[in-house]
């Protein structure tokens, strides 16, 4: 018992003296979980990748309960659509016969995006810009062009379209399909400063087991 309760004593000091602390899943070559701790905050992100783009993020807070580890995730989704911003802007003194439309990711430098109008589809050149002909948006009274951001599809109108000249969009990591873990909680097993979780996402036949990495 007093073999064990020093351990337990061992461990915790060890995480209260890291910034963060990332439990990663052994033999993840075609995918990466991880769950991060944050230890002077008892916060925590849960991040699952897949190889074809697919993200499963979860954040909130943790505590630690002998031999368990029970996360309780919030609004997980709330700061990454927080950074979603659709940016219209005008020009009375100059008429342009194109609109352009500019990407912004804050999470890469270089941004891609596209849009969709009238089933025809626009891409981004290198820059993350690309222009739409105003001469196609005139067809329609108001016309309503789409585009994709983190697994969503967004519709735009493109109000008094004449002397709209530019149309700004940004937002955090557009072209991963995310899913947001939010309002639950999860216990896990916490023993010999490894993670033991029931397999969630299909990964593995046996429990999936995390170990820090160094």
């Amino acid at each position: 018992m007093k073999k064990t309760l020093f351990i337990f004593l061992l461990v915790t000091v060890k995480m209260f003296a890291q910034d963060t602390l990332i439990y990663s899943q052994k033999n993840s070559l075609m995918f990466s979980n991880k769950y991060l701790l944050f230890p002077k905050t008892n916060k925590f992100e849960h991040i699952f990748k897949t190889d074809d783009g697919q993200t499963w993020f979860g954040k909130g807070t943790y505590t630690i309960k002998k031999s368990k580890i029970i996360l309780d995730f919030g609004d997980s989704e709330e700061n990454i659509k927080s950074e979603t911003q659709i940016e219209r802007i005008y020009d009375k003194s100059n008429v342009f016969d194109t609109l352009i439309v500019k990407f912004i990711d804050k999470k890469i430098s270089k941004s891609m995006g596209h849009i969709k109008y009238n089933e025809k589809y626009y891409y981004t050149d290198f820059d993350g810009q690309l222009k739409i002909p105003k001469s196609e948006l005139k067809k329609d009274e108001l016309p309503i062009v789409e585009t994709f951001i983190q697994g969503s599809i967004i519709n735009i109108e493109l109000r008094d379209i004449n002397i709209l000249s530019a149309l700004i969009i940004t937002a955090y990591d557009i072209y991963s399909y995310y899913h947001f873990e939010s309002n639950f909680t999860r216990v896990l097993n916490f023993k010999n400063n490894k993670i033991k979780s029931e397999d969630f996402y299909g990964t593995t036949k046996k429990n999936a087991i995390f170990e820090l990495l160094k």
